[in-house]
């Protein structure tokens, strides 16, 4: 606890001057031209890496503009995360910087996400995610439920997808 105004060990809050302050970051759709900086997030996160390579320039662009839709957290024009939302219902990615955790970007990414998953024709919402990651925690956290082993190393989740009146 730190020291409040009068230096009394806290009993008042402390200036505003103290106060860590937060860059403000908004939620907008994600675009061609944000791909580089996609990918460079794609690849800074610690857990649920990706080697370079493995997906290809076109099948994000393709998961951005035909098969789904993504939108990016931006700060002073610079993207602190992103999420990718399949037509058919899958999350394909929602990734956050590593120094921009804990800001509630990756809340903020999926909730647009789950806003635009109530306009498509899908009943049931479904990712995979590592076994032993943190997001397995997000994900529960934000209402999703295991369904099972997804591979070797992961673990399915799915919810249901609401509709805006629900």
């Amino acid at each position: 606890m730190g020291l409040g105004a009068d230096g009394a060990g806290g009993l008042n809050p402390p200036p505003e001057s103290h106060l860590v302050n937060r860059p403000a970051f908004r939620i907008r759709p994600a675009l061609r031209s944000d791909m580089p900086a996609l990918w460079e997030v794609r690849y800074a996160v610690r857990e649920n890496t990706l080697t370079p390579g493995r997906i290809s320039d076109e099948e994000l662009l393709r998961s951005i503009e035909d098969e789904g839709r993504g939108w990016v957290a931006e700060a002073d024009g610079r993207v602190l995360g992103f999420a990718i939302g399949m037509c058919s219902g899958n999350v394909w990615a929602l990734f956050v910087r590593p120094e921009a955790e804990g800001r509630g970007v990756g809340s903020a990414l999926h909730a647009a996400m789950l806003d635009w998953f109530t306009t498509q024709p899908v009943d049931t919402l479904w990712l995979s995610t590592g076994t032993e990651t943190r997001a397995r925690g997000f994900y529960r956290a934000m209402g999703w439920h295991e369904t099972g082993p997804y591979g070797t190393d992961e673990v399915r989740m799915e919810r249901v997808n609401r509709s805006r009146g629900q």
